[in-house]
């Protein structure tokens, strides 16, 4: 485990809540280590190789600065002293922590809490190996039963490694259920998104569409009124046709006698 790990893990008040609070509910963690660890990890102790890197470096400047007519290579000083400012803000970051393992109620079952948290980040890996986890876990629950305190029944859950519901809230993996459902969902809201979408096109008509479609009625009339004149002449066509044939009928009589 490394500075870089506790960085990412608790960039944030909101994740190391995020990330702890599971552990809390489910009794592991004591709200005494739960309210120390959100106040400690996140907090300023996380920049303490960075201060001291900057102030041995800016110190160092300072004296070759100063001194500048009989130092020799200023830059590495200066770059060497920041280097060294860097390895003792590590040291005093690890003191820190230090500090704030001893203030804890139980420090084995916090270490738990860690692994469990290396989980929730999507780790395979446990962050402690060497830990006895399920002795730990037997003397967390014999310890609070002869406390007479109720224990959840996801503390279970949470020596498994297996709390998926907090898994996916920080991993951003959906649970088989979710993914089911993913499908209809996305149907559902694509038929909505139609819907919607026909709705506002027929609320909403340009003055193309308005003209486009008069002239469609005017069409539409004018050839029904064709129609209609024609199934109106058809008969006396018809009987005009009749009335030729008949005249000439009788002017072939008339040429042959």
């Amino acid at each position: 485990m490394s500075k870089s790990w506790f960085d990412h893990a608790f960039g944030s008040r909101a994740d190391a809540e995020l990330l702890l609070r599971p552990d809390l509910e489910s009794g592991l963690l004591s709200q005494h280590d739960y309210a120390l660890a959100v106040d400690f990890l996140p907090g300023p102790v996380r920049y303490l190789p960075y201060l001291h890197t900057a102030a041995w470096g800016a110190l160092a400047g300072l004296a070759v600065w100063r001194f500048k007519p009989k130092v020799r290579f200023p830059p590495t000083i200066v770059a060497v002293s920041a280097s060294a400012g860097y390895g003792a803000g590590l040291v005093h970051y690890i003191r820190e922590h230090k500090r704030f393992a001893r203030q804890l109620d139980d420090r084995e079952a916090f270490l738990v809490v860690l692994d469990n948290v290396n989980r929730r980040l999507g780790n395979v890996a446990p962050l402690f190996p060497q830990v006895d986890r399920d002795r730990i876990m037997d003397r967390i629950k014999k310890q609070r039963e002869q406390n007479g305190e109720v224990l959840d029944g996801g503390i279970d859950i949470v020596s498994d490694f297996g709390d998926s519901a907090d898994s996916t809230a920080l991993t951003g993996t959906p649970s088989s259920s979710n993914a089911s459902q993913e499908p209809a969902v996305r149907q559902k809201s694509t038929w909505d998104a139609i819907r919607e979408a026909n709705a506002r096109n027929n609320g909403r008509r340009s003055s193309w569409d308005e003209l486009r479609q008069r002239h469609e009625r005017q069409r539409t009339a004018g050839r029904v009124q064709q129609n209609e004149s024609a199934e109106d002449e058809d008969p006396r066509a018809q009987a005009q046709a009749e009335f030729d044939a008949i005249l000439e009928a009788e002017r072939k009589v008339a040429q042959a006698s």
